[in-house]
C-alpha cells in the first residue's frame, strides 16, 4: 500500500501521516451506522463563516439503500465507477451558497464544505476506515437522481469503507496505489512575509518526521550490517582501529558494525529519533557508542576523527552553500590524512525517488578539490534491506590533505 511519505518536512500527528486516498475498498464489509454517524458528527463541528454550516450530506449506503447507492454510482465518471463500485458507502457533499440570515451570497460556502468534509475523512481514519474524495461526476445527473434543489451546489462524492486488496482493482490503478506519496515542498507553497519570499522549514524536521512515523527496518536506506563497500575499503586501507564518526547514522547499523570491529565510534544524526534508535541498538548489542544529535552543516562536534563515514548524506544538499558548509565541517573534524568514505547516488540513477543530487567521479573530484584528495571512486549500488531494487551509487575514498 502507498503509505510511505517520501518528502516529509516536519513531524505531524500520525493521523495525518497515515490518511491517504486509497481506491481499494473491501466490497463485502459494511460500515456500521454508528461509525457513519461519528464521521458526520466530526463534519458537523467544523468551523464556518458566521456559523452558517452551509454543508449538506446525502448518505448512499449500498447495504442499507442499494437504490440510492446505484444512483450516485451511475453519476460518477466511468473511471471512478471502476473502483467506487466496491465502496459500501458513497457520501455526496453539497453546499448552500446563500447566507440564511440575510440572503446574500456566501463566497465561503465551498471552502467551509471542504473543511467539514476533511473533518469527516479524518474521523474515518481514527475509526480504521478509509476514504477517497471525488470531483469526477455529472453534477446535473446527481441533482436529478437525488432530487437535490437547484440552489445547492454539488461539491464532491466521498467513498467510505474498509481497506480492500489492491489486487482486486483494475490493473490501471495498481501503479497509483503502490506508488509512494509525495507532496510539493513547503518552499514552493509557503511564502515568508510577502509573496515570492521563500519560507524555509527547519532542515532537521523532515528527518525527524521520517523516523517518528516509519520503523527503521522499513526506511529505504536501512541496511543490516556493514555496507559491503565500506567493508572492502576498510580492508583495502588496512583500517581496524581509530576514532570514527558516522554522520547521518540513521538506524545505527553502520555504527554498531564498526564498534564490533574495535573502532571508537561517534554516531551523529540531525534526528533525535534516529539517535535514540542507535542508542537502543547499541545497548541491545552491548556496544559503547557516543550518540550525538548534530547537524553536519552546523556541527557542534569537536573531537578530530581518523575516519568519517557518509552513507547517503552529502547527496541531500543541492544548495552550494550547504555543500560548502558540509566540506568545512569535514575539514575541521578530520585529522590530517584522515579518510572520508562517501557513498552517494550516481548520476546514472534516474529513478524519481531519492535524494536531490546525483554525482559521478568528475563531480566529486571538482567539489572536493580544495583540501581533499580523491583516492578512489567506483560505481556500485545502494543495497538496502527494505528495498527490492538497489539504486545506482558512487563510492569514494577521500583523504584530507
Amino acid at each position: 500500500m502507498a503509505q510511505l511519505r517520501m518528502n516529509v518536512q516536519a513531524p505531524i500527528d500520525r493521523l495525518f501521516a497515515e490518511r491517504w486516498s486509497t481506491r481499494a475498498f473491501h466490497p463485502d464489509k459494511p460500515v456500521e451506522k454508528t461509525e457513519i454517524a461519528a464521521c458526520l458528527e466530526a463534519a458537523r463541528w467544523a468551523s464556518s463563516c458566521f456559523g452558517e454550516e452551509p454543508w449538506r450530506y446525502i448518505i448512499a449506503d449500498r447495504f442499507a439503500d442499494a437504490e440510492s447507492w446505484n444512483k450516485v454510482l451511475s453519476a460518477l465518471m466511468p473511471k471512478n465507477q471502476l473502483w467506487a463500485r466496491h465502496a459500501p458507502v458513497l457520501i455526496v457533499a453539497v453546499a448552500e451558497h446563500t447566507f440564511s440570515h440575510n440572503g446574500k451570497p456566501n463566497r465561503w460556502a465551498e471552502y467551509d464544505t471542504g473543511q467539514a468534509t476533511i473533518c469527516l475523512c479524518l474521523q474515518a481514519a481514527t475509526l480504521g476506515l478509509v476514504t477517497h474524495q471525488m470531483g469526477g461526476f455529472d453534477a446535473d445527473a446527481m441533482k436529478q437522481h437525488l432530487a437535490i434543489p437547484e440552489s445547492m451546489h454539488v461539491m464532491s462524492v466521498t467513498a467510505l469503507g474498509y481497506r480492500g486488496e489492491v489486487e482486486a482493482l483494475d490493473a490501471d490503478f495498481e501503479p497509483i496505489e503502490s506508488a509512494s506519496r509525495t507532496r510539493k515542498p513547503m518552499q514552493e507553497i509557503v511564502h515568508a512575509g510577502h509573496w515570492g519570499q521563500v519560507w524555509q522549514p527547519p532542515a532537521g524536521a523532515g528527518w525527524e518526521a521520517r523516523y517518528q512515523e516509519t520503523s527503521v527496518e522499513r526506511l529505504p536506506w536501512f541496511h543490516h550490517g556493514l555496507d559491503a563497500d565500506f567493508e572492502q575499503a576498510l580492508a583495502q586501507l588496512e583500517l581496524n582501529e581509530g576514532d570514527v564518526l558516522d554522520i547521518g547514522c540513521g538506524p545505527g547499523t553502520q555504527s554498531i558494525a564498526l564498534a564490533k570491529r574495535g573502532f571508537t565510534v561517534t554516531a551523529s544524526d540531525i534526528s533525535r529519533s534516529a539517535i535514540e534508535s542507535t542508542r537502543l541498538l547499541a545497548e541491545a548489542e552491548g556496544m559503547s557508542i557516543d550518540c550525538r544529535v548534530d547537524d553536519v552543516l552546523d556541527s557542534k562536534l569537536t573531537a578530530p576523527f581518523d575516519l568519517v563515514l557518509d552513507r547517503g548524506i552529502f547527496h541531500c544538499f543541492p544548495d552550494p552553500v550547504d555543500q560548502q558548509a558540509y566540506l568545512t565541517t569535514l575539514k575541521r573534524l578530520l585529522k590530517p590524512q584522515g579518510i572520508l568514505l562517501l557513498k552517494c547516488f550516481h548520476k546514472d540513477e534516474t529513478g524519481e525517488m531519492g535524494p536531490p543530487c546525483r554525482y559521478d567521479e568528475s563531480d566529486i573530484q571538482r567539489l572536493f578539490a580544495d583540501g581533499f584528495e580523491l583516492i578512489e571512486a567506483h560505481n556500485t549500488q545502494f543495497q538496502s534491506t527494505a528495498m527490492e531494487t538497489a539504486p545506482k551509487a558512487l563510492f569514494c575514498i577521500i583523504r584530507k590533505k
